[in-house]
């Protein structure tokens, strides 16, 4: 995990020397994640199209074949072979995710071991952003310290976003999905919602500020792709018992 502690941690100093501020360097952190990470993230949005999609035709087939699993599974692979369509792709994005939170985290949680280099380089930037006077101070910390006072108060703010647009977001992708393939979504979900609530209020601040970004510009991006570019294929012919389409 080293590795990557100083691997972002170098990203964020060069971020910093960019703009010249710790919060507007998380913000832009998160922007060049979303952009490193939009062919992927286009490939899953796609992959959920395709499966909305196919889904008729494979409720068909687990009907028709529901009594010899073997058949079923070879018609289901041919019919995702036919289209292109993996249902394990859709979860990819999601478990990358997970190093980018974590690296960032440990850069985050030590910046002068990681991203300033030397005590004196940290001292001098100043740790407010926006409403926030301590960037590396927690919301924990926040409440032992001062219990409910006004900089507690607003130090909620960004890791309240950050779940409420995570909690969106995952109401978005589940909808879409269905079958088994829905319920691993909902799992992975979960994990992540519990795994954002519980970094966002014991962590830095900086972690909720990167996860907000990074989920409202995910939202955003999601809905032009649903707006704008929609998937154009004509869908499989349905074929019931009978032979009737």
């Amino acid at each position: 995990m080293t590795f990557l502690y100083e691997l972002f941690g170098r990203l964020m100093y060069y971020l910093y020397e960019l703009c010249g501020n710790y919060g507007l360097a998380i913000v832009l952190f998160a922007v060049a994640a979303k952009i490193i990470m939009l062919p992927l993230t286009i490939k899953q949005y796609r992959s959920t199209q395709l499966m909305q999609l196919l889904q008729p035709a494979q409720d068909v087939l687990q009907k028709k074949y529901a009594k010899n699993q073997t058949k079923m599974n070879e018609e289901l692979q041919k019919l995702y072979q036919k289209y292109n369509y993996s249902p394990l792709s859709g979860c990819l994005p999601l478990l990358i995710q997970f190093p980018l939170i974590i690296g960032l985290w440990g850069a985050l949680r030590e910046p002068v071991k990681y991203v300033f280099g030397t005590e004196e380089a940290f001292e001098s930037v100043s740790k407010a952003f926006l409403w926030i006077k301590q960037m590396t101070l927690s919301p924990v910390d926040l409440f032992k310290a001062q219990r409910i006072s006004p900089e507690f108060l607003l130090s909620l703010i960004f890791p309240i976003l950050s779940i409420v647009l995570t909690l969106i977001q995952q109401a978005e992708t589940n909808k879409k999905q269905t079958g088994s393939q829905n319920d691993q979504m909902k799992m992975m979900s979960t994990m992540m919602t519990v795994f954002i609530a519980y970094i966002s209020f014991t962590f830095n601040q900086g972690i909720a500020i990167y996860w907000t970004m990074q989920t409202g510009l995910g939202l955003i991006q999601n809905w032009i792709m649903e707006k704008f570019f929609p998937l154009n294929i004509e869908p499989p012919k349905i074929v019931k018992k009978g032979g009737q389409a």
